[in-house]
């Protein structure tokens, strides 16, 4: 059974490592000058680096049950900070996924990580040789054992708050998200209360009965292995649950007041998704109604958080929709390429593009 356990701390690892390949992908294409771009790396690495922090828990309890720590002390205890990340991190991922734009990072979230590292900090200190005394005669004679005891526990208390929140939260929507979609929130809810039963096996065995802690092991790899296999075979989960998680987080922030967080996401979707800047008639009065506000509150936010005027902001996706045809569509012409991505004026557009590129559309082509 303890290979089951290093089995999924290996598989968290590909997880973290899949998922870094599609940041990189995320990061570049949505390329945004106006926001911090600290923020955007931090908020779209999240998945990886939270299976990278699971990998490292679950790989460090292979290494204690299987009685192989010893052999590798320097990585003693380095579980006890990382588990703090766990819990952050979801939350942070979860946000991103259903559209919640982060402009700020709540530092607040990752101050248990930095407390702990302050408190680890000596024990890391120690020489080996202490280290190896330590794990082999683990007793209350010595601070630390009270000490990790207590941040272990803390720490699985910490990340049980996460996912039931995130659980609450999804239950909300589904709730009020029309009967033929509903099931698009039902493998998430299955997630995170399984994630919440595993939490509280690793709490009991902690405190009560430590025999369960290969149990909740065993049932974290279960875990990973489904979110895997999920990942690789039904993707298409996460794509619906992202769509629908975002539309109900957009109409929930209408009930409440005006969320200029959510409108933007709207909005986005409907730029990228949609893709309604194809329409030449598009106005902003247009747009407005599309987003269930009126148009002078749409006006004002282009302004005050893009920057922009409602020209400037729908002219940006027609250059890059004419670009991208004038790569992939060879045969087509410029002319027909300009109406195509929504211009109705060629001159207008040549000048645009001019601008934006460098140089001239047949130019752009050729290159």
């Amino acid at each position: 059974m303890l290979i089951f356990v290093a089995f999924g701390s290996g598989l968290a690892f590909l997880l973290a490592l899949a998922n870094f390949i599609n940041d990189r992908k995320e990061f570049y294409l949505k390329n945004s000058k106006r926001e911090n771009p600290w923020i955007r790396l931090l908020n779209q690495n999240s998945a990886s680096v939270l299976f990278i922090s699971i990998a490292v828990v679950q790989f460090h309890i292979y290494l204690e049950l299987s009685e192989e720590l010893n052999n590798v002390s320097w990585f003693a205890e380095w579980n006890v900070p990382i588990l703090f990340l766990i819990g952050p991190l979801t939350y942070l991922y979860f946000e991103e996924l259903s559209g919640a734009r982060q402009t700020k990072i709540r530092l607040f979230h990752f101050l248990p990580t930095a407390v702990s590292l302050i408190l680890m900090f000596p024990f890391y200190l120690r020489d080996e040789e202490s280290k190896k005394a330590f794990l082999k005669n683990q007793t209350s004679d010595d601070i630390y054992y009270w000490i990790v005891l207590s941040l272990l526990i803390f720490g699985t208390l910490s990340n049980f708050l996460y996912p039931a929140i995130l659980f609450l939260k999804v239950w909300r929507w589904r709730k009020k998200t029309q009967d033929v979609l509903r099931e698009t929130f039902s493998p998430f809810l299955i997630l995170f209360a399984g994630t919440l039963t595993i939490l509280f096996l690793f709490v009991v065995a902690q405190i009560f009965y430590m025999p369960l802690f290969l149990i909740a092991a065993d049932g974290l790899t279960i875990l990973i292995s489904a979110i895997f296999l999920i990942s690789a075979t039904h993707s298409s989960i996460v794509t619906d649950f992202q769509k629908e998680s975002r539309e109900a987080r957009y109409k929930e922030s209408r009930v409440i007041g005006l969320d200029v967080d959510a409108i933007l996401i709207r909005l986005d979707d409907l730029m990228r998704i949609k893709k309604i800047f194809l329409d030449e008639a598009l106005t902003l009065a247009k747009l407005a109604k599309d987003l269930d506000i009126h148009a002078h509150q749409l006006s004002e936010i282009l302004n005050t958080r893009l920057q922009q005027t409602f020209r400037e902001y729908i002219t940006q996706f027609r250059l890059e929709e004419s670009a991208r045809l004038l790569k992939e569509e060879s045969d087509r012409s410029v002319l027909s390429i300009v109406y195509a991505s929504g211009f109705n004026s060629k001159s207008a557009f040549h000048k645009l593009f001019q601008e934006r590129f460098g140089c001239s559309p047949s130019s752009y082509r050729s290159k």
